[in-house]
């Protein structure tokens, strides 16, 4: 490329910059998440979207593609326009996790997407059903660890499964894993009595706490949730170090115009931080965690090594 081809460029980049500001958004935004309706992620993305849709004058919608441990999602975005119109509510499952349990993931979640702000952090519940005769940590392990291949769990993404794959390791409990295309069907599941217990986000399992269907054991973080002052981590509860948690974020597909990016960034972000919208997500045990695109960026690399390190901890294999 010589150097007149070089200075035209560089002379289009504000025009072709100021150009998408104004033809963006032009029609209706599109979030895939990889999450059934009802998930926490449907919940959360719905929240937000309408705060956005107010800042950028267009419709924010939902769409739910599940299965195939988010890859069924992850490729919709990438088929799809590279305008900012069709954006992707990514999670550790799909941008860390996956590098390590799926054998064929079919997407780069480094190099295909585009960060443009983390949305939340979430610790997880370690619940059992109500009729388990069981009301502490330590009662369950000593109840668990007295049937050995006797209780089972539900997972509906990797999150859930990593995160009581550690609490087996640490405790020395063995049960049987269920697995279902999202945590929504699950947690009926374990109302219903079909299963024993769960690792799960508080924002799904909130109604089944609230019926008395099922009872709150521990947190899997270190930090405690001011909604819920009662519940303890479990490192607090017997099991050292014990400590986890989820995280979700938005993305666009890798060509996103920057500008786009910046746009989208300070709509999610504003909403993010809105008062309002802090009390909902607090008050589900939801932390909003709003980042700029670098600094999201950084973060999402950061966990693909950490998830490289949970993932070896928890003995697990690709699938």
């Amino acid at each position: 490329m010589n150097r007149r081809t070089l200075m035209l460029l560089a002379g289009a980049a504000p025009f072709t910059s100021a150009l998408s500001q104004t033809q963006f958004p032009n029609r209706p935004i599109r979030v895939v998440i990889p999450f059934p309706s009802g998930s926490s992620t449907d919940v959360i993305v719905r929240r937000l979207g309408e705060h956005v849709s107010k800042t950028l004058g267009q419709p924010v919608v939902v769409e739910s593609k599940p299965g195939a441990s988010g890859l069924i999602a992850a490729r919709a975005v990438l088929s799809g326009p590279k305008d900012g119109h069709t954006l992707f509510l990514g999670t550790n499952s799909t941008h860390a996790a996956n590098l390590y349990l799926v054998k064929d993931l079919g997407y780069d979640p480094l190099k295909d997407f585009v960060p443009i702000t983390q949305t939340t952090s979430n610790t997880l519940l370690l619940v059992v059903n109500a009729d388990l005769p069981v009301r502490t940590v330590q009662e369950f392990v000593k109840y668990a660890k007295e049937r050995p291949g006797k209780l089972s769990y539900g997972t509906g993404n990797s999150g859930g499964l990593v995160a009581v794959q550690l609490l087996k390791m640490k405790t020395g409990i063995d049960a049987v894993p269920i697995n279902y295309q999202g945590t929504a069907q699950a947690t009926t599941d374990l109302a219903a009595g079909r299963l024993e217990f769960m690792m799960v986000d508080p924002v799904v399992i909130r109604p089944f706490i609230q019926s008395g269907k099922v009872r709150v054991l521990g947190l899997s973080s270190k930090q405690r949730l001011p909604s819920m002052p009662e519940a303890k981590p479990l490192a607090e509860s017997g099991i050292s170090d014990y400590q986890y948690a989820s995280w979700g974020g938005l993305f666009g597909p890798d060509g996103t115009p920057p500008d786009v990016i910046l746009r989208l960034n300070q709509a999610f972000t504003q909403a993010l931080t809105d008062s309002s919208n802090e009390k909902f997500f607090g008050d589900l045990g939801i932390i909003p965690s709003p980042s700029r695109p670098e600094v999201f960026q950084a973060f999402v690399q950061d966990q693909v090594k950490v998830w490289g390190e949970l993932v070896k901890e928890a003995k697990l294999t690709p699938q």
